[in-house]
Formats: C-alpha cells, sequence, structure tokens
C-alpha cells in the first residue's frame, strides 16, 4: 500500500493527467451528522471526499449573457462525460489501494426514499399497482460542498462554487473515500456586497443571500423557480440551458495573464 503523503500526490498526478483542472481534499468529519440528515447515511459513512472540477471555455460561457447556445448545452454534457470518467478511475485507483470510494454522479438527484426489496415487489406487483418515485429538487451529494471544503472555491449568492482563476466557470465531481487523506484548506468568501448574479437572473431566483451552511438553500435561492424555467427553456430551445449567472460573475471573467 502507498503511504499517504505519497497517495495523495499520486491521485492528484492521476487526476492532472485525465484532465482534471483542480483537485483537492475535504475533511468530512464535523459535517457528517449534517450529512447523513441531508443525503443519508452511505454518503455520511465517508470522512474524505475528493473534488475535481474541469473548466469551461471562458467564451463559451460569455455567450449565454446574450442568449443560449447550443455549443454550452452540447460541452456541458461533454465535460460531465469527463468528469465521470476521471472519477472512476480515481475511485479505482483508492479501491486498489485497499479503500473504500464511491464516485457521485455528476448530476443526479437525491433518492426521495429507499426501495428495500423493490425487485420482489414489481415482480410480485408490478408497475402500475405501486406509488411511482419523485424526483427532488437537489442533487444526491454536493459536489459545490465539497469542492468548497476541499479549497477549490467558495460558495457564492447564486449557490454556485467560485474560482478565483475561473469564477463559476467550471463543472464539479466527487469521490467519497475513507482513505485519510490530509485535507486542504477551504477558501473565504470573496463575493463581499456583489450581486451581479442575482441582477442577472432572468426569473428572479436568485436571492442575493451570502452563503451560510446553516442555512436552508431556499434562503439563498428558489429551486424551483429555476428549475421550471429551464423546463420552459427546454420546451422553447429544445434544452434545459441557461447559464446568466455564470457569464455575470466578474470573477474570472476575463483571461488574466
Amino acid at each position: 500500500m502507498i503511504n499517504l503523503q505519497n497517495l495523495k500526490i499520486q491521485l492528484f498526478q492521476k487526476a492532472e493527467d485525465l484532465g482534471a483542472d483542480l483537485c483537492g481534499i475535504a475533511d468530512l468529519t464535523t459535517d457528517q451528522n449534517w450529512i447523513e440528515t441531508t443525503y443519508g447515511s452511505l454518503c455520511a459513512s465517508f470522512p474524505r471526499a475528493v473534488s475535481v472540477a474541469v473548466f469551461f471555455p471562458r467564451e463559451i460561457i460569455q455567450e449565454q449573457a446574450v442568449g443560449p447556445t447550443r455549443s454550452y448545452s452540447y460541452l456541458y454534457g461533454g465535460i460531465n462525460r469527463q468528469l465521470v470518467s476521471i472519477t472512476l478511475q480515481l475511485s479505482n485507483f483508492l479501491q486498489k489501494q485497499g479503500y473504500r470510494a464511491y464516485p457521485v454522479p455528476t448530476s443526479d438527484y437525491r433518492q426521495s426514499k429507499s426501495f428495500p426489496g423493490l425487485q420482489d415487489t414489481v415482480a410480485q406487483w408490478g408497475p402500475d399497482d405501486l406509488e411511482k418515485s419523485e424526483t427532488e429538487l437537489m442533487g444526491m451529494f454536493s459536489h459545490r460542498f465539497a469542492a468548497h471544503k476541499a479549497g477549490l472555491g467558495w460558495i457564492g449568492k447564486s449557490c454556485h462554487l467560485i474560482n478565483p482563476q475561473v469564477g463559476p466557470r467550471l463543472r464539479l465531481a466527487t469521490v467519497l473515500t475513507d482513505a485519510p487523506l490530509q485535507a486542504d484548506a477551504p477558501l473565504p468568501n470573496r463575493c463581499g456586497e456583489c450581486t451581479k448574479c442575482q441582477e442577472a437572473c432572468p426569473v428572479g431566483a436568485i436571492k442575493g443571500v451570502p452563503f451560510d451552511p446553516a442555512d436552508d438553500p431556499e434562503k439563498r435561492i428558489d429551486k424551483k423557480k429555476c428549475y421550471d424555467f429551464l423546463e420552459d427553456m427546454a420546451d422553447v430551445f429544445g434544452q434545459h440551458t441557461c447559464a446568466r449567472c455564470l457569464a455575470a460573475c466578474p470573477w474570472g471573467s476575463k483571461a488574466t495573464k
């Protein structure tokens, strides 16, 4: 087994070789009660999270300030697929070293309830006789929370992770693990009095409230209003797309040399 210092070095190098632009380690031990209440006992059983990010091309995001483009939607899916590949390979790498590892899908919703014995129940009664599962407007685990704890950025008023280099113009993925890797330090919130993301939201879903982990997310953003708008965009444009708040963020909006 690789010693822990070298394990972290090799893990980060592997993430970079696979195309990750950022990688960090989050310590989840002080948040496990909240994680269990919010996401369940499986997620809470992991004391660490490996957070990885892939940057979005800046010009693609800036286009969204004017209107939606298919380039954004295409690259959104492409980056998600890249992140799935990265986290799968990092998980297998950690597993080969004798640790538990769970790659969290890039875009998936939390299960509203568990389904023990579901296969037997469906086989006995048939799907038409059973209550259908409903979709919750919450991810199965917060990539942004893990990334913030891992030092990749802070959570802004738009609820997106804000990185000093690229702002919110990135996509995230997470590997939950019990490997006792040395954690990285979170960054302080640097949004200050800025409300550009709030002003850019076409349906007023962003409320302009600074992030506080103790607050319910609804204090910062009306998730249903945002979700319903994306549904309307899909009816008109053919795809669930809007990135006005990403384009409006001044952090990382211009290239730095």
